[in-house]
């Protein structure tokens, strides 16, 4: 990936349900599945063209777990947050918010909607991953939070792993700075 972004890493795949309680708090926030003019949904294609759909169907897709999808949350008509939603190990979901292109005034609600959003699902959460320059790859930040290796490149700005998981990570917190957020997550940068 070359761009801001963050990856949240969930246990267990989202059903139908489970997604649209997700849309919903993420919409709470101002990020929302229908566009606000078009009354529709996009997903990408492999091109990066967008594909309309209604809104109920992409919900259905994804609570289906046919594979990876890209969709758009808006936050105006002509403001989005591109989410990849792809499945890792044997029951991790991970949804990657992509943030290149927002101005700091945008990326900040952004963020936060997605700080709210690990907050409700706590008990759910595995990691959320905070790399602002965009250079770490999948692969790495994947054996980074599953599998507790760091890359042997570029690392994530930042990591918040669930504090009551911490143990599960030694390999990740050595030489690490952390930071108990008193949230139930704590925060660890290198």
């Amino acid at each position: 990936m070359l761009e801001t972004y963050l990856s949240w890493y969930r246990e267990g795949r989202m059903d139908e349900s489970a997604f649209r309680a997700v849309t919903n708090q993420l919409a709470q926030s101002g990020l929302t599945v229908e566009h606000p003019t078009l009354g529709c949904g996009m997903l990408l294609d492999v091109a990066g063209e967008q594909v309309k759909l209604p809104v109920q169907r992409i919900l259905e897709l994804i609570g289906l777990s046919v594979g990876p999808l890209c969709m758009q949350f808006w936050m105006s008509a002509d403001t989005d947050v591109v989410c990849d939603i792809r499945y890792v190990a044997p029951d991790t979901q991970v949804l990657t918010f992509v943030l290149g292109g927002l101005t700091e005034n945008e990326r900040k609600p952004a963020t936060d909607a997605v700080q709210r959003l690990i907050q409700r699902e706590l008990d759910r959460t595995v990691a959320l991953l905070v790399d602002l320059g965009g250079e770490t790859t999948d692969e790495d930040d994947d054996a980074l939070v599953l599998f507790d290796r760091l890359p042997m490149g570029p690392r994530p700005d930042r990591v918040q792993f669930r504090t009551d998981r911490l143990s599960a990570v030694p390999a990740v917190l050595a030489g690490a700075e952390v930071t108990d957020l008193g949230n139930g997550l704590s925060t660890v940068r290198w």
